[in-house]
C-alpha cells in the first residue's frame, strides 16, 4: 500500500510540473499572438495562429488542472482519464500522459489486489 501512495505522489508531481509549463506556454503564446497584432510581428509565426494554440493549449491546461484536483482527492480513473485528455490536445504534452496512464494503471492495480 505504501508504494502505490509513493507512486500516486509522482503521478501527482508530474501532473503540476504539466501544469506550470502549460501555463507558461500558454502565457508565451499569448505574448506572441498580441505582440503580434500589436504590429511586432515575430518572423515565421502567424498572431492568429498562436492565439489559437494558445487557446487549445489553455483547455488542455483547464483539463490537467481537473486532474490534479481529482488525483488529489484519490480519484484515480476519472484522474487517468482527465490526464490523457489534456496530454491529446495540441501540442502533446507526454509529462501528463506518462501520469495519466500511471495513474490508471495504478487504479487498476487497486481493482485487481
Amino acid at each position: 500500500m505504501g508504494d502505490t501512495a509513493k507512486e500516486v505522489k509522482i503521478a501527482r508531481v508530474l501532473i503540476t510540473i504539466s501544469v506550470i509549463f502549460g501555463l507558461f506556454a500558454v502565457v508565451t503564446l499569448l505574448y506572441i499572438g498580441i505582440g503580434g497584432l500589436a504590429g511586432k510581428t515575430v518572423p515565421g509565426i502567424f498572431p492568429a495562429g498562436a492565439l489559437l494554440l494558445a487557446a487549445v493549449k489553455a483547455a488542455g491546461t483547464g483539463f490537467g488542472l481537473a486532474a490534479h484536483r481529482t488525483i488529489t482527492r484519490g480519484d484515480l480513473r476519472r484522474a487517468g482519464r482527465y490526464a490523457l485528455v489534456a496530454s491529446l490536445l495540441p501540442p502533446l504534452d507526454l509529462i501528463v500522459l506518462f501520469a495519466g496512464l500511471l495513474a490508471l494503471f495504478l487504479h487498476r492495480e487497486g481493482e485487481a489486489g
